[in-house]
């Protein structure tokens, strides 16, 4: 079931369930105002019947019967009677109708006073007067067809009514659930025809704040995540080929040169050596792909804890020993006195790479090769890794934890693009943002304070 009929179908529910309940209590209300009246009418000849036939000496059984006859309010088949105390019939308005009232039903009504009860067709309230003297039981009944009639009307009435507003409501809910719904139809209909990442194109956004121009900046969020998704799948499909093939290439073209013809062993030993380097450099790649695809794709890392320092010089140790040309100094200022403060919650094996890889970039692009740690604690643990480089260019900066990407002015030196967007990637992981601070021809500095939600004291 669609949304419409099912919005129309619960609206049309709860609007009948209330019409139902407003009509019971009217059709009640009635029903109980006529039973009232009709009884009370009962009550009041029976009353006047008994005062007039035993308190009134000048009203005998005979007058009585002329003033009833003579009354315009009789009611249809009335039958008043009263019996003396000893259940004996004293007087009646009509020999033709027979109550046949019990000795029970007598006793009934000298005990409750006031009964009220249906005999047949008939409604019958007998009372039990009592005076200084006199003492009987007065019974009066009549059938109140003007008020069955009355109720009968009333429920054809309401019946009719009843159904009449189910057909308006489920009408009128039909249509304004229908406009309700139609700005979401329309949404779904552009969904339809756009081109989120072919063509850019997003929902128009309406100046209403209401939930329909929430969700449609909610799609549009989406479209946007879809697009930069799909443009970084593609560049990185694109750059990986280049990548990878460029070795690749390199040693194929190597393998066909020394085929050619016949070399010496020391002229064989330099081509194997040139394929093993590149070999090497083709490992390196696809282990920085692997570790970056592993962090892109959102996957749980184990997370322990370990020491920020010791980790600070086994990265230096790894470094130096990868590269003998690469020197990493290490420095503390104003270390926490709590040694336990520099215990960190992460994945030590990512967080290593991250340090690794931003201090080989260093030492790659300083002048003497060589990086400077500084592990500080005076407000948080802040770790900042500098080079003595040739700097950043400004228009470069925004873009340097891009995969792949490599500014122009760099392109001599050897290199992928992924170091520096990996690191970043596994700090964000960490709930670290990397953070670098450059000047040209001063070199550069990354860095980033650990959040108290990654240290174990904090």
């Amino acid at each position: 079931m669609k949304i419409r009929a099912r919005l129309t179908l619960n609206f049309l529910i709860a609007v009948s369930a209330i019409i139902l309940l407003i009509f019971a209590a009217i059709y009640s209300a009635a029903y109980f105002y006529t039973k009232q009246n009709f009884n009370q009418r009962l009550y009041n000849k029976a009353l006047t019947t008994a005062i007039l036939l035993l308190k009134v000496e000048e009203v005998d059984s005979s007058l009585l019967k002329t003033i009833d006859k003579a009354q315009r309010d009789v009611l249809l088949n009335e039958k008043v009677v009263v019996y003396n105390d000893s259940g004996m019939e004293i007087y009646t308005n009509n020999d033709l109708i027979e109550l046949e009232l019990t000795p029970e039903d007598l006793q009934t009504i000298k005990r409750k006073k006031n009964h009220r009860f249906t005999y047949n067709d008939y409604t019958v309230t007998g009372i039990y007067y009592t005076d200084r003297y006199n003492r009987a039981v007065a019974v009066a009944a009549a059938m109140d067809k003007a008020g069955d009639e009355l109720l009968e009307m009333l429920r054809v009435m309401l019946l009719f009514s009843y159904l009449l507003s189910l057909g308006v409501v489920a009408v009128t809910g039909w249509f304004f659930v229908g406009r309700a719904l139609s700005p979401i139809t329309n949404i779904v209909n552009k969904v339809a025809t756009l081109s989120p990442v072919e063509r850019s194109e997003r929902l128009p956004v309406a100046n209403e704040d209401d939930e329909i121009n929430t969700l449609v900046k909610t799609f549009n969020g989406l479209f946007d995540k879809l697009e930069d998704s799909f443009k970084l799948q593609k560049n990185f499909v694109a750059n990986v080929s280049h990548e990878i093939n460029n070795p690749l290439t390199k040693i194929k073209s190597q393998i066909e040169v020394s085929m050619m013809q016949n070399r010496d062993e020391a002229q064989y030993r330099r081509v194997l050596q040139s394929i093993l380097e590149d070999a090497n450099d083709l490992t390196i790649l696809l282990q920085n792909l692997l570790q970056f695809s592993k962090i892109t794709s959102n996957q749980e890392m184990p997370l322990a804890p370990f020491r920020i320092d010791e980790l600070l010089f086994d990265v230096r140790q790894s470094v130096m020993r990868n590269n003998a040309l690469y020197k990493v100094n290490i420095e503390f200022t104003k270390l926490p006195v709590d040694e336990s403060e520099l215990v960190i919650n992460g994945n030590k094996t990512l967080f290593g790479i991250a340090l690794k890889n931003i201090t080989e970039n260093a030492c790659k692009f300083s002048e003497d090769n060589t990086a400077l740690i500084e592990l500080s604690g005076a407000n948080g643990v802040t770790v900042t890794i500098t080079d003595k480089g040739p700097g950043i260019a400004a228009a470069d900066l925004p873009h340097i934890f891009e995969p792949f990407y490599r500014s122009p002015s760099m392109v001599s030196v050897k290199g992928y693009g992924i170091g520096l967007a990996l690191a970043h990637r596994i700090l964000q992981a960490h709930g670290i943002r990397l953070q670098v601070k450059s000047e040209k021809g001063k070199g550069s500095s990354f860095f980033f304070t650990i959040s108290n939600k990654v240290l174990i004291n904090g």
